[in-house]
């Protein structure tokens, strides 16, 4: 199966990719000479050191940082973006934007949201994408906010600065053409199924996590889905761009890297265990960092395997992919980034810079430089004055006068100033509850007193040494995004945000049925079994099992009905022996208890019963009226909900046969069988039952 255009084999990839938000930190590893200045290209990697305070360009192809914007006091982690001629640090709070020339911060302008934006770089951008708010902010120039409308995933941006959006919440696809204000949203997914949005050399494509398709996107709509050929969670992770033709997905969950693609065989890659955090693909290889092993393993589009490393500092931030086709990994501690060529090899970039000075030094007065005159013809100094006095006169030697020696500098005691935002806030959901966790902040001079946590409906402040705390009494099935600060003594820091939640029931698998009861008449051969229904626990029931045997065992089997059924008809098993029946039911987490009950005999005897009488009349072929009339039919006592075959019969033999369910109270009345024959007997037969005979007038 194809997909219309196609996942071509490799073509070159003019597609620019958002990459995910990666906390970056960049230690000092001692002086440096100023670094030179950046030209305007588009190239490389930016990434901003809380520890240097500065924004750094790594060259990819020179492995190595050439430049370095002083930009103090962020949160660490803030991603930067590349346009033209400026850069951008966006940390939660604010946008603050730095000349590529001037390497020099030139304004500070508030953030649309406080959250942690997702920076794309493309053509007519760069853009912010503040997926949990559902705004886009254009940088640049043109600067301009623009509202989705609800919240994203993760963005594409074609060649042409084309921005494709994932509104998750109503399964709509939109668009945000170059210099836009505002986006259309032309694509609604089948069943507002899940997925990720991807880039191939044919364009942008959605990865459907629900049927395990994709489907070409343009605006046009959705193209016919083709196959994967692979079973994908609903959290599957896929790579951005295509590599070597082939879409690159993480399941987390079976541990496997899937390369996929229409009209080609799957190869699924068995992944160590591990905490996999993201994966970046190059075009020719994907990388995937494993935060639990602290490590980068890169992949061709066979599923080889190219290089490993160790990230050095740990494992933190997923891969990025920069504009000249190298993906990049920062350290978690940031003295690191690990850059990924084309061809799979991996470089460890050290990032160094200048630390800014904490006092200013004593400055070290020179000697006074001499002047040719003085010095003699021959070049030596000339000779002191004492040389003047008369011959024989000891010649004393002239001391030099004493120089006043510095004087230490008395240290200036820094201000507190308010803390750090916390690193890593992490969350996770529970039932009604959620898990909230954190790396410690910055103190800035004062020791933490607390930290304090808000989130849509509520805030709870904790001591300054907890790194961890459980947030109850939250709404199952509502997304939740926590917020923690710092305090110290010098006020509130700033705030980081967690990765959005959503509190759900814990699943169980299911109760057993309830009133379990099986009924049979001595004489009949179906057994009537029905219940009352199961405990869900946490998700819906899915299908009860009934399971039956004789004494003797002879007689077993078993049966698999609806979820929503809550009676099963065991045809021809009869009660001549004790009759075991089981009934259990299944939801999503399995099979709960089963019930059982054994019956001994059989109920009451059958009274059975079927009486007729003339209906009402008809015309059939070869009888008309007032001879002509329907065989009115009264049958009780028989199984409920059965199907039964019921005959009519006289002297000649069986006149015709119908099939009729038996109502829930074992009755049936009906007109059937029409007759014509007057003085001619007539009687209706089912089960072994027989009416009396009637002698049609």
């Amino acid at each position: 199966m194809g997909l219309p255009g196609g996942l071509r084999a490799r073509a070159p990839i003019a597609a620019i990719v958002a990459g995910c938000v990666a906390l970056v930190g960049v230690a000092i590893t001692g002086g440096a000479k100023p670094l030179p200045g950046l030209d305007l290209a588009q190239t490389g990697h930016w990434l901003y050191s809380s520890v240097l305070g500065s924004a750094f360009h790594i060259d990819g192809s020179g492995k190595q940082a050439d430049a370095q914007v002083p930009v103090p006091g962020l949160e660490p982690g803030s991603r930067v973006a590349q346009g033209p001629t400026h850069g951008y640090v966006l940390p939660p709070s604010s946008v603050v934007e730095f000349g590529k020339s001037t390497l020099s911060v030139e304004k500070t302008t508030p953030s649309p949201a406080n959250e942690w934006p997702v920076a794309v770089e493309t053509k007519g951008g760069p853009y912010g994408v503040y997926r949990q708010a559902g705004v886009v902010i254009r940088l640049g120039d043109a600067a301009v906010r623009i509202a989705v409308g609800g919240r994203l995933g993760d963005p594409v941006a074609t060649a042409d600065g084309r921005l494709w959006l994932h509104r998750i919440d109503d399964g709509l696809l939109c668009e945000l053409a170059p210099g836009a204000v505002r986006v259309s949203c032309p694509i609604a997914i089948p069943g507002r199924h899940k997925g990720s949005l991807a880039l191939t050399a044919d364009g942008p494509v959605f990865v459907d996590s629900a049927d395990d398709t994709v489907r070409k996107v343009s605006n046009a709509g959705l193209g016919d889905p083709a196959r994967l050929g692979v079973d994908l969670p609903d959290n599957a992770v896929v790579a951005a761009n295509d590599v070597e033709g082939k879409l690159a997905i993480l399941d987390r969950p079976g541990a496997k890297l899937h390369l996929v693609g229409p009209a080609v065989a799957p190869v699924s890659v068995p992944l160590p265990p591990g905490d996999y955090v993201g994966l970046a693909s190059s075009g020719s290889v994907v990388a995937l960092v494993d935060k639990g092993n602290r490590a980068l393993t890169t992949y061709d589009g066979a599923g080889r395997k190219r290089d490993s490393r160790p990230i050095p500092g740990g494992a933190d931030h997923p891969p990025v992919r920069g504009q000249d086709s190298r993906v990049y990994v920062d350290g978690a501690d940031g003295a690191h980034v690990l850059v990924v060529d084309p061809g799979g090899e991996v470089n460890d970039v050290a990032v160094t810079g200048d630390r800014k000075p904490a006092e200013t030094p004593v400055p070290v007065n020179p000697p006074t430089p001499e002047t040719p005159a003085d010095r003699t013809a021959t070049g030596a100094p000339p000779p002191s004055s004492a040389s003047n006095e008369p011959a024989g006169r000891p010649v004393v030697p002239v001391k030099p006068k004493p120089q006043p020696q510095p004087q230490p500098q008395p240290q200036v005691a820094v201000p507190a100033s308010p803390p750090g935002a916390p690193r890593s806030v992490g969350a996770t959901p529970g039932d009604a509850s959620a898990s909230v966790k954190w790396a410690a902040a910055a103190t800035n001079g004062a020791a933490l007193t607390g930290y304090r946590i808000t989130w849509a409906g509520g805030e709870k402040t904790v001591g300054g040494g907890v790194l961890t705390t459980s947030i109850t009494g939250l709404a199952n099935g509502m997304a939740y995004t926590f917020t923690v600060s710092a305090l110290n003594r010098a006020g509130a820091g700033p705030a980081a945000a967690s990765n959005p939640v959503t509190p759900q029931a814990s699943i169980k698998v299911p109760g057993a049925p309830v009133g379990l009861n099986v009924r049979i008449k001595t004489g009949d051969t179906d057994a009537n079994v029905t219940w009352r229904p199961a405990a869900a626990n946490g998700s819906p029931i899915t299908a009860y099992h009934v399971s039956w045997r004789r004494a003797d065992g002879s007689g077993a089997g078993s049966r698999r009905v609806a979820g929503s059924a809550r009676a099963h008809l065991i045809e021809d098993i009869g009660i001549t022996q004790p009759l075991t029946v089981t009934v259990l039911a299944e939801n999503s987490a399995g099979r709960g208890a089963a019930v059982t009950v054994t019956k001994q005999r059989g109920d009451e005897p059958s009274d059975r019963s079927i009486t007729i009488s003339r209906g009402a009349d008809t015309t059939a072929t070869g009888c008309s009226p007032p001879a002509c009339a329907f065989v009115h039919i009264v049958m009780s006592g028989f199984t409920p909900g059965k199907t039964l075959t019921i005959s009519c019969h006289t002297e000649e033999g069986v006149h015709d046969s119908v099939s009729r369910q038996v109502g829930p109270d074992g009755k049936l009345s009906f007109d059937e069988f029409p007759q014509g024959t007057v003085g001619r007997a007539v009687w209706i037969s089912a089960e072994s039952v027989q009416s009396k005979k009637l002698v049609w007038k």
